[in-house]
């Protein structure tokens, strides 16, 4: 059992946040998180997978997009969770090279729809096989009639995530490490919104909000977890 101090979030006897995660038929349960960022998400969801002894995915999830797509780790790395056009990238584009540009377009979302595919057929088969967390990635999305799945919207005010990405990504100005929570969130959002068809940090698409700055990120663990108890 886990509690989350300043997260506003416990899990105890396969409860989580206050209320009974039911297992499927078979006794797994999955629980899927999205996380703004800075906002402590990947370090919640190992925390939560070593408790409950079950396995974590995250960006081991790009060697296997990689093998399954056929892209290089590097490339899926780069343009996972992000939609891109010419309107975003904002590159003037005169009229006699649109035919050109129209191509290179279409050749890159070829890409990126081959990647979710990809990413979409190994996540589900991950949750055919048995417990997990699974972090991003439209899991949520992708889950959300599995039987025994709980979505997890892990977020924090702005100074927070400011202070904590240059603390744990190595900005060494505030304007960095401002613009990578925003440029970050955007790409999030954008890719979830393509994808899933809502917004990413609506919460009613979520079982549980977690406020990880409330008090800061801090774990206690308040009895043995099952590899504990031997």
């Amino acid at each position: 059992s886990l509690g989350l101090v300043g997260s506003e979030m416990c899990i105890r006897d396969r409860c989580i946040g206050g209320f009974k995660m039911n297992s499927n038929k078979n006794g797994k349960i999955i629980i899927t998180i999205c996380r703004e960022y800075g906002s402590g998400g990947r370090q919640i969801g190992e925390e939560v997978a070593k408790r409950l002894d079950i396995p974590y995915y995250n960006r081991n999830l790009i060697d296997m997009v990689a093998k399954e797509s056929g892209f290089a780790s590097g490339y899926i790395d780069k343009f996972e969770e992000h939609v891109s056009s010419p309107l975003i990238w904002g590159i003037p584009m005169p009229r006699a090279n649109m035919a050109f540009a129209g191509l290179a377009v279409q050749n890159y979302y070829s890409n990126e729809e081959k990647m979710f595919e990809a990413q979409s057929k190994i996540i589900r088969d991950i949750a055919k096989k048995g417990s997990c967390v699974i972090v991003g990635r439209c899991a949520d999305y992708l889950l959300k009639d599995e039987p025994g799945c709980y979505r997890v919207f892990i977020h924090a005010d702005k100074d927070f995530r400011i202070k904590r990405a240059k603390e744990e990504y190595g900005f060494s100005k505030d304007s960095e490490a401002k613009h990578a929570v925003k440029t970050i969130d955007r790409n999030r959002n954008a890719y979830h919104k393509k994808y899933a068809g809502y917004a990413w940090d609506d919460c009613h698409n979520y079982h549980l909000t977690v406020n990880s700055g409330l008090l800061g990120i801090c774990l206690l663990y308040t009895s043995p977890s099952p590899r504990d108890r031997g």
